[in-house]
């Protein structure tokens, strides 16, 4: 009797063997073009097929250059993701070191900044290039546990054969994708991996339900800086006539007097004291208020 897809990760906890053979199958099947024992689960199939289009390899991995230390330094002291460190190794790393996994934080390029976890494990994602630095996005690599969250938006587990590239067989990975609760950007991904054999079907859930947590850090984190601007901006609107707000740098809005209150305000695409055009309000003088916002007073200008 033929297997749903859905019945895989089932599969892998009650057999890993059984999962494994079978995985390579269809997937040796699917390259092949012919008929599979069971079809691939659909997010695994159709990243495939996003592979086959973009022409990459499933027989030799492909690496691309490592950013330079200089490079890595940059980019984890501009990304939101070290804000939510402390709550993604919290969550995630005690477990993941006893359980033989690593955690890997990756930004929106799918570029790995952080890398945590089981040394003997790191030492074998060494030998797949699955560093700091390394470009782990799925055209490069293939279907994987940060490149396909990244694409889908959702969080992805790939198992054994699952992965496109055939070195990366042995390892399972489970990724979920970590948003900007201010305008819901993507800023990065949170990966667990580790050997297929050590993989629960339940680390999928455990991984978003942590990457959920580091979205509500960040959101608390937000309101806060709001909170701060607000205390600047009472004074100021204390003295001001008529109407005016005060939002922060992407145009969410702290305070407001005189007029009515909108949750956020489109921005232009420069912001620079002086006049500009708010959908919402017709023209508007905005000056620049603590470093961190910007007073706006309506005018007819």
């Amino acid at each position: 009797m033929a297997l749903s897809p859905m019945d895989v990760p089932h599969l892998t906890a009650v057999d890993t063997t059984r999962a494994a053979r079978l995985l390579d199958e269809v997937r040796s099947a699917t390259l092949a073009g012919q008929r599979t024992p069971v079809a691939p689960r659909p997010v695994i199939g159709e990243s495939w097929q996003r592979m086959l289009r973009h022409g990459v390899d499933p027989d030799h991995d492909v690496r691309s250059g490592l950013l330079t230390h200089e490079e890595v330094r940059r980019r984890r002291e501009s990304s939101a993701l070290r804000h939510v460190l402390p709550v993604l190794r919290e969550g995630l790393l005690s477990v993941a070191d006893v359980a033989h996994h690593i955690m890997v934080v990756a930004d929106e390029d799918g570029r790995v900044l952080w890398r945590e976890g089981s040394a003997p494990v790191l030492r074998k994602a060494d030998g797949l290039g699955f560093e700091v630095g390394a470009d782990w996005r799925e055209e490069i690599v293939g279907t994987n546990g940060v490149g396909t969250p990244a694409v889908t938006g959702h969080p992805v587990q790939v198992f054994a054969a699952e992965h496109f590239v055939r070195s990366h067989a042995a390892w399972t990975c489970a990724g979920a994708p970590i948003r900007d609760p201010r305008d819901g950007r993507l800023i990065g991904v949170v990966d667990v991996s580790g050997p297929l054999e050590t993989m629960h079907p339940a680390t999928l859930a455990w991984v978003d339900a942590v990457a959920k947590l580091a979205e509500a850090r960040l959101r608390e984190t937000h309101l806060r800086s709001l909170e701060r601007l607000r205390a600047v901006a009472a004074p100021v609107l204390a003295r001001t006539g008529g109407r005016a707000l005060v939002v922060d740098r992407r145009g969410w809005t702290a305070a407001v007097t005189g007029m009515p209150y909108a949750e956020r305000l489109t921005l232009p695409a420069s912001v620079s004291a002086g006049m500009r055009w708010l959908p919402a309000l017709g023209r508007c003088s905005l000056e620049p208020l603590a470093g961190a916002g910007w007073c706006g007073r309506p005018t007819n200008r």
